[in-house]
């Protein structure tokens, strides 16, 4: 005959990871309340199985626990073959010799979040798209794009997204064939949808009223990634830090990558959170950039400094005597080859060595 123990542990195996009352355990063990039986429930729930790590009181409601789900010690000491920096290529223009160079300041490995926050229309979708083109032969499990705004109501691909793929005319996105990505429709429930050991570009993570889970998601799609890498996009508010979520976005972020409007034409793109340098002073380092053919490459990428004029607030002087900084022309930047004093210090700095 079975025993009783044998049957709660049965009924809490296929109840891993949810939350379980004493009062639905009885019905389904037949078990009084009240008697020996319903005794030796409690004193199981309450002291064997939390002693043993198969559930624990949830702290709310007495009587209700949280099952447990088992953990494997992982044999870290182990060698492995997953323990190198992917090769992984960032963006740079195919139109002119400008590249943003990220790729020799950082390391991306397999399982990472790349992260991009930016205001609408200042360049999130190309960035996202050339990181996809940049590392399409990468994965031999293949690429996943996906996003709601690639294809219409009908399924069909949108003429905007069509004509940027045309317009990316130095990468195969076709070979032998077989496309190299598979675009999926999805606008909700991305986690879902993520496959395993690819790139998985996310293009975009929209949350309406619940973005105080997106570091849920975020976690979730990290979890099952594999040794793949996920490049996921973010609305993010003029000025603001952070994309919609807040800071919770960049929890499980390992590279950051923030996009802000630089002037009437041309956008910056800031490193923000770093979990592998290269090299050190990373964090806020910005690039202004152009971006053509309807919004599919970049041009004119360099490298941009706070004015040292007018130390990044765009104006020179004060009350009547403010005016706008000619050195920076108001942008508050410009570009690092162009700043005498950091020519300078890089120049002393070679001289030393």
């Amino acid at each position: 005959m079975e025993r009783l123990s044998d049957k709660l542990r049965q009924y809490l195996a296929n109840a891993r990871g949810r939350e379980v009352n004493l009062k639905d355990i009885r019905v389904y063990l037949q078990i009084e309340p009240g008697g020996n039986d319903d005794h030796n429930l409690r004193t199981q729930m309450a002291t064997t199985l939390v002693e043993d790590k198969t559930v624990k009181p949830s702290g709310r409601n007495d009587g209700v626990y949280k099952v447990l789900t088992p953990v494997k010690a992982v044999e870290w000491w182990k060698d492995g073959s997953n323990d190198e920096p992917l090769t992984f290529k960032f963006p740079k223009s195919h139109i002119d010799d400008t590249a943003f160079g990220i790729e020799d300041l950082v390391e991306i490995f397999a399982g990472d979040l790349i992260l991009i926050s930016g205001q609408s229309n200042y360049g999130k979708t190309c960035l996202a798209l050339n990181l996809l083109a940049e590392n399409i032969n990468l994965f031999s499990a293949g690429n996943t794009l996906m996003g709601s705004e690639y294809t219409a109501a009908d399924g069909q691909i949108t003429p905007k997204f069509k004509r940027r793929m045309q317009k990316m005319d130095w990468v195969e996105w076709v070979q032998d064939g077989r496309p190299l990505f598979q675009l999926l429709p999805v606008g909700g429930d991305y986690e879902d949808y993520v496959e395993k050991d690819q790139l998985n570009v996310i293009d975009w993570i929209s949350l309406p009223g619940d973005y105080y889970l997106i570091d849920r998601v975020t976690k979730q799609i990290k979890d099952r990634v594999g040794m793949g890498v996920v490049v996921a996009v973010l609305q993010k508010n003029a000025k603001a830090e952070y994309g919609e979520g807040g800071e919770r976005t960049i929890r499980y972020a390992d590279i950051e990558l923030k996009i802000d409007r630089f002037n009437e034409t041309e956008s910056i793109l800031t490193i923000g959170k770093v979990k592998a340098p290269k090299k050190r002073g990373l964090l806020g380092k910005k690039w202004a950039f152009g971006i053509e053919d309807y919004g599919a490459n970049f041009v004119e990428i360099r490298e941009v400094i706070k004015c040292p004029k007018c130390y990044d607030r765009g104006v020179t002087g004060n009350g009547d005597n403010r005016k706008r900084c000619p050195s920076c022309r108001g942008f508050k930047y410009i570009n690092k080859e162009s700043n005498p004093l950091q020519i300078k210090e890089e120049n002393e700095t070679k001289d030393c060595q």
